[in-house]
């Protein structure tokens, strides 16, 4: 016998499922690769998870004015990004706040995400960080079947100079995978083309 307590649970059980498929969460709470990315505050730090859309500088303007004692972005899914704009946008206001960014252990940022990760006033990865390097590709070349003197390469180069990395990490990413593939880049490289601080 069906009782009324439990058409109500079941009712309740079956809203709630239907109102995480609305948010794009799944039954765990994990936010989707796809997903604009989502800044969960621990402490004084803020664990981001997801793309970096157009959303994301807002997001990140009210993350600052709600929480401004968070002084590091933890780097925990970040799976690229839809555009250069919304990318160069988004990491200048990390840079603007003069954050920190870390990529722990399991940690995943893609190739399209690389800038914002650049962008940090001091930058860290633990063992077993995944920092992601390829090719860009903006629909309609790949940056490296251009040449070096193409004007799409500059305001690559203009950014890395801005935060204090050689030029040479630039070309070097490039080429870093075979063109649509990416890889992680090793703790030496890490290193040598200064993209952590510490």
């Amino acid at each position: 016998m069906i009782t009324i307590r439990a058409v109500v649970v079941s009712a309740f059980l079956i809203g709630a499922s239907l109102l995480a498929g609305c948010m794009g969460a799944s039954s765990n709470g994990a936010v989707a690769d796809d997903d604009s990315a989502t800044f969960t505050v621990q402490g004084n730090t803020a664990v981001m998870r997801g793309m970096i859309d157009r959303s994301t500088s807002n997001a990140i303007i009210d993350l600052m004015s709600e929480n401004d004692h968070v002084r590091t972005i933890v780097m925990q899914r970040v799976t690229g990004s839809t555009g250069y704009r919304e990318l160069r946008d988004a990491a200048r206001l990390i840079r603007d706040y003069r954050l920190t960014v870390h990529v722990p252990d399991g940690g995943y940022v893609a190739p399209a995400a690389m800038d914002f990760f650049i962008a940090g006033w001091k930058r860290s990865a633990d063992a077993g960080a995944n920092i992601a390097v390829g090719s860009w590709f903006d629909g309609d070349n790949y940056g490296v079947d251009l040449p070096r003197h193409n004007s799409l390469h500059y305001g690559y180069l203009t950014w890395m100079r801005e935060n204090g990395i050689p030029e040479d990490f630039y070309w070097f990413s490039l080429t870093a995978a075979p063109k649509g593939d990416e890889r992680p880049l090793t703790r030496e490289e890490l290193i040598r083309f200064r993209l952590v601080t510490q």
